[in-house]
């Protein structure tokens, strides 16, 4: 948000607004590079890491139990549902698509190019956090642990990648990003707090789908929360434009001159 501050000196102060139609993001070629070039390389190390997951053996099904489960997480592993499993994934591809909807914006239209940018940047950052702590963590989802749940299902090598919810993460990226750009273009907007709640409200039912369907523990949906949500956060901040300028101009008050100064941040 732009602010202007105009200190006169001699007789008069006065509020100097900052300059209207100018973008809050910019693309810096080098910037863009090293992320391209950062986002590819952890997107190829998500993809070994991911390899070394093995799949359960029934042997190791049948030593689990319940009771080695935290209290806070254990009520997730009497959930299964295969429709609630497949609502979620619908209803994660369209709180995704959502950000979208901003192309109808004028402003963000006029900056197609860096919009899609850091929606791309948001949505890649968001789908491969999630993929270190599945290759690496191994945690069994919360289904396994139900014997109402087919064999076939739990001896799968998904059935061991629960930490941490990549649905989860991928709708509070998406969510944040949308509210954080929409807040950037349109400071002065009403519908600001409106849009926070119902992206982060929509957010939130996907996690909870992955809680109900059994696939997830709320632990892996918090800390997807919370990843989705740094994504959503870091890139539009990364690709803001500078705003720390310094500016003098004369100013007029009540027909005295005075030296104003302009501090856009």
């Amino acid at each position: 948000m732009r602010l202007s501050v105009c200190a006169l000196s001699l007789l008069a102060v006065t509020l100097v607004k900052p300059v209207l139609g100018e973008s809050p993001y910019s693309r810096d070629r080098s910037r863009d590079d090293r992320l391209a070039a950062a986002g590819a390389a952890a997107a190829a190390g998500a993809v070994l890491v991911g390899q070394s997951t093995k799949s359960l053996t029934m042997r190791e099904i049948d030593g689990l139990s319940r009771e080695s489960v935290n209290r806070f997480d254990r009520s997730a592993t009497y959930n299964y549902s295969e429709s609630i499993s497949q609502t979620s994934d619908i209803l994660m591809g369209a709180v995704a698509a959502v950000p979208l909807a901003l192309l109808l914006d004028d402003a963000a239209r006029e900056d197609l190019g860096t919009f899609t940018l850091m929606y791309a940047e948001t949505m890649a950052l968001a789908l491969i956090l999630p993929a270190y702590g599945k290759g690496t963590i191994n945690r069994v989802r919360p289904f396994v642990y139900n014997p109402a749940v087919p064999m076939d299902r739990k001896t799968t090598r998904d059935a061991r990648r629960s930490f941490f919810s990549r649905h989860t993460s991928v709708a509070f990226a998406s969510a944040v990003f949308l509210s954080t750009v929409y807040d950037d273009y349109h400071p002065d907007s009403t519908a600001r707090r409106y849009i926070w709640a119902a992206s982060l409200l929509a957010a939130t039912a996907v996690g909870f789908t992955c809680y109900q369907s059994g696939d997830h523990f709320p632990t892996d949906i918090i800390v997807g929360a919370v990843a989705g949500s740094a994504a959503g956060l870091v890139i539009p901040h990364l690709h803001r434009s500078p705003r720390a300028e310094l500016t003098f101009m004369p100013a007029v008050v009540d027909s005295q001159i005075g030296c104003g100064l302009q501090l856009r941040l």
